[in-house]
């Protein structure tokens, strides 16, 4: 779980007057976790944060995650204003308490505070969480998790029972101290400049101070683990799942007839994966070590509801009953690969399953890699959260680390086929045809769902021009046409619209000037410095190709100059053809994936920015002389 804990401490005015350039500032923050045995230990925070900016605000909330296995045993706090005098000295009292899963007889809750004041105050913190039902591993270091947020002073501790084996993974090595009975860990941060958000960056965790450290041997709700490599910690999750694959007779019987009919994998799985679809719905559960453990496959049955863990789980069970067996695997959404060279339990932020297909039926030798919390997402896709991530299938022998396929970039592309017809007048009927490839579709999975109203605000954010009578004429999909390409399968779909577009040609003195497309486009790109390298993670192609009719009545006077640049991550090209009263312009951009050194971007914004000037150009035509 992402934990947020913005919390800080008192200063003298002299402090308030350092960089106020910035969002906020991290005056100090030191944590320590003190492990007393394998089943217990305390957890102390102590932080201070100076808020500069409104927009900040958000980095000063207090927030203290509590469950049955870790609670609150001391706090304190205060806020302070810009002169240094205390405004709100707060208790326990004044957090808010609220559960993390409404519907829930839940265990965990979250408690919070946050601070209203002028700009700039001071928040200070300190408190102390008791773990009492077992460490599997200690709490991750993150002093810094928002945008232009410098650290002048930080500190993490881990102390540990004399001989204790840990593992740590971070951006600074640790000090070691062995004292009498206890093994010290401390890291130690100093001056750390913020990060600045851009597009097109590398992950935040390899931009911010941060510390992984965890137990080898460990206990949690009352079960021993061992972690410090992927086996043995899918061992561990195997063992904790052995038990809930516990449908009933009636939910087996009930399988059987469901997939009577099937004659391979895939159908079996298509068939379960609707009725998972049809009969259950995604909710956050983190009960006792359900942030481990799923809930049985009969309670996700009975209730029609679980987290990913327990949906993955009862689609498991599902269908070992007909007979296919599949792999859950735990990933991390955000981050293609894992911490390197440390393995633990707490890495990972979603479960699903993977079904590899080994009879002769439909995709044979591949493997189905199925979101159990979205079963819109079409069965054989591999969308961007898990293409091309480090996942761990948890097997009966052990935890087995692989790599999700991902697809090359060249299948990853958004295609605009545009035909203009101008009237004398300037005004235009314009028809679209928007293709989706691969990742261009997750956005419009739920498209046909929606009511008529919806679908045309969603297609009127494409629209440049002025426009009325915009209407959505068509929608497809390929979503279920797995079974004709089996592994080669690539999900597409197809946008077909149209709208008039109000005085989208200019006709002055006996001319006409008109814009090369009537869609938002264009590439982004910033003006200023460039801070963090260039990372891609998947390659992507935009294509428009536009066609423009004139009446008869006019003659090209002049076109735009076509581009044709190119940087080392992305490339911009141009056609502008011109045949009787009819201009077609082809534009095309693509990204590369990768990682580039920013002062590649120079080059990116100056290709970029003549690309983006052929968007504003115009083609001119000019009346015909009698």
């Amino acid at each position: 779980m992402r934990r947020f804990l913005l919390i800080l401490s008192a200063v003298l005015v002299p402090v308030l007057s350092l960089g106020q350039d910035l969002a906020a500032e991290v005056l100090e923050s030191r944590e320590c976790f003190q492990m007393k045995d394998i089943s217990s230990g305390t957890y102390t925070v102590y932080s201070k944060i100076k808020i500069n900016r409104e927009s900040a605000a958000s980095l000063g909330t207090i927030i203290i995650y509590t469950d049955n296995d870790k609670s609150l045993s001391s706090f304190s706090a205060t806020v302070y204003n810009s002169a240094g005098k205390a405004i709100k000295k707060l208790r326990r009292s004044d957090l808010e308490t609220q559960a993390l899963a409404q519907e829930l007889a839940d265990d965990s809750f979250v408690n919070y505070y946050k601070p209203v004041a002028p700009v700039p105050y001071v928040v200070e913190c300190e408190y102390t969480l008791t773990y009492k039902r077992g460490v599997p591993a200690f709490p991750s270091y993150f002093p810094v998790t928002g945008e232009d947020v410098k650290l002048y002073k930080g500190e993490y501790t881990v102390l540990v029972p004399s001989g204790t084996k840990i593992q740590y993974s971070g951006t600074v090595e640790p000090d070691i101290v062995k004292e009498d009975f206890k093994d010290k860990y401390v890291w130690r941060f100093q001056d750390v400049e913020g990060f600045s958000v851009e597009s097109k960056m590398p992950p935040v965790k390899e931009l911010v101070p941060h510390v992984y450290a965890s137990p080898l041997s460990f206990m949690f709700s009352k079960v021993e683990g061992k972690q410090g490599n992927w086996k043995d910690i899918g061992l561990w999750l195997y063992d904790l799942q052995k038990d809930t694959w516990d449908l009933t007779d009636a939910d087996k019987a009930k399988v059987i007839e469901m997939t009577s009919g099937c004659s391979n994998t895939y159908e079996k799985v298509k068939v379960l994966y609707d009725f998972l679809r049809n009969s259950t719905r995604y909710v956050s559960i983190q009960l006792g070590i359900g942030g481990y453990k799923p809930f049985p496959a009969s309670t996700v049955s009975r209730t029609g509801f679980g987290d990913c863990k327990a949906l993955s789980n009862y689609l498991k069970a599902l269908l070992e009953v007909a007979g296919v067996k599949s792999d859950y695997f735990i990933v991390n959404t955000n981050l293609a690969n894992l911490e390197k060279g440390y393995a633990s339990v707490g890495q990972m932020n979603h479960a699903m399953l993977a079904v590899p297909v080994l009879d002769d039926g439909i995709g044979k030798g591949d493997t189905l890699w199925v979101e159990c919390t979205n079963p819109t997402i079409p069965l054989g896709y591999r969308h961007e959260d898990v293409a091309g991530h480090q996942v761990v299938l948890i097997k009966e022998s052990g935890g087995e680390m692989v790599r999700c396929g991902r697809y090359p970039d060249s299948l990853s592309r958004l295609e605009n086929n545009v035909r203009v017809l101008v009237n004398s007048v300037g005004d235009a009927f314009i028809d679209v045809r928007e293709k989706a490839f691969l990742d261009f579709t997750e956005s419009r999975v739920l498209f046909s769902s929606l009511d008529a109203k919806e679908q045309t605000d969603k297609v009127a954010s494409k629209i440049a021009c002025s426009s009325n009578n915009l209407k959505v004429k068509g929608f497809w999909n390929n979503f279920g046409d797995y079974p004709k390409y089996g592994k080669d399968y690539v999900p597409n779909t197809s946008l077909d619209f149209s709208f008039e577009g109000r005085s989208f040609a200019e006709a002055n003195g006996g001319r006409m000037f008109i814009p090369v497309t009537p869609l938002r486009s264009g590439v982004k790109w910033q003006r200023g410095e460039r801070k963090n390298d260039i990372y891609i993670e998947s390659g992507y192609t935009y294509l428009d190709s536009i066609e423009i009719v004139v009446p008869s009545s006019y003659e090209l006077e002049s076109l735009p100059k076509p581009v044709n640049m190119e940087c080392s991550w992305a490339s911009f090209s141009s056609e502008i053809k011109a045949e009787a009263n009819k201009v077609c312009v082809v534009m095309k951009a693509s990204f590369k994936a990768g990682r580039y050194p920013k002062e590649s971007y120079a080059e990116f914004r100056n290709a970029a920015r003549k690309f983006n000037n052929l968007y504003s150009a115009k083609i001119v035509y000019k009346k015909k002389q009698d």
